[in-house]
């Protein structure tokens, strides 16, 4: 899958496509498609190093930034605990420094937790961003 990584500090430029394999669900995780994640602060803490500290030694770059991202349920862990169904439409918040990794990536696995139907009548894009 394609994602958006940081593999050093600075500004926009250090943005990178990479190529990373899909996650898999673990348990309780819900897998989602992206096709829209939101831009926000939290991206340039991440990408300037601000959050260094809590990736250093637990994390391997590329780093990938993205807390809000919306699309639709790919697959579902057998013991997740949710009403969704694969096929729904979602929109989730992912944590960028825990292992799974951060919002901008064509497929995202998150805790069933992060994850609810995004509202009716909106696009992915709306429901991707902060309202």
């Amino acid at each position: 899958m394609k994602a958006v990584g940081v593999f050093r500090y600075g500004g926009p430029e250090v943005l990178e496509v990479v190529d990373l394999p899909v996650p898999e669900v673990g348990p309780g995780q819900i897998r989602i498609r992206v096709p829209a994640a939101a831009v926000n602060p939290s991206d340039v803490l991440l990408r300037t190093g601000f959050t260094d500290p809590m990736l250093a030694g637990r994390l391997t770059p590329p780093y990938r930034p993205g807390m809000d991202a919306a699309g639709v349920v790919d697959a579902i862990a057998p013991d997740a605990a949710t009403d969704l169904r694969v096929g729904d439409r979602v929109m989730a918040i992912v944590i960028p420094i825990d292992p799974s990794g951060g919002a901008y990536a064509e497929y995202v696995a998150v805790d069933a937790r992060q994850v609810v139907r995004a509202p009716a009548g909106t696009t992915h894009a709306e429901a991707g961003c902060d309202q």
